[in-house]
């Protein structure tokens, strides 16, 4: 079993959008008998900044596999930051990226040889991705 931390866009994006794709993500790994942490489902939105990003670093260091889901053209500051975590701390890194914006995020791809790209997130087989 791996720990798998994801990691993904969440200002300003609906509740009901967030509950499909990382529910669907969080449903697919947890099948395949793989530990997520999805903060959007853990209990830490009550949880100062300065507290936030401690907690991230941890998780991201329990990690053994961190991706990064890339769906939404505009960019996440918190989702550079906790790439730069992961690869500052040599963990393998999967990229996820809709093919409607992959040209928005050309600079996080150096990271790592691992993107695959969807046009629906279903059409991943996150099973061939992991192995």
């Amino acid at each position: 079993m791996a720990n798998i931390f994801i990691s993904y866009k969440q200002t300003w994006i609906s509740e009901e959008e967030l509950n499909k794709t990382l529910g669907f993500l969080r449903e697919k790994l947890e099948k395949l008998w793989q530990k997520t942490f999805i903060y959007y489902f853990d209990d830490n939105s009550q949880l100062p900044v300065e507290e936030l990003d401690k907690k991230f670093l941890e998780d991201i260091k329990k990690s053994d596999i961190f991706i990064s889901f890339l769906n939404y053209k505009e960019k996440s500051e918190w989702q550079l930051m906790e790439l730069w975590m992961a690869y500052s701390l040599w963990k393998r890194i999967i990229i996820l990226v809709n093919n409607n914006i992959k040209e928005n995020y050309y600079l996080s791809y150096w990271t790592t040889k691992e993107i695959y790209y969807f046009n629906e997130l279903e059409d991943l087989d996150l099973k061939k991705i992991l192995w």
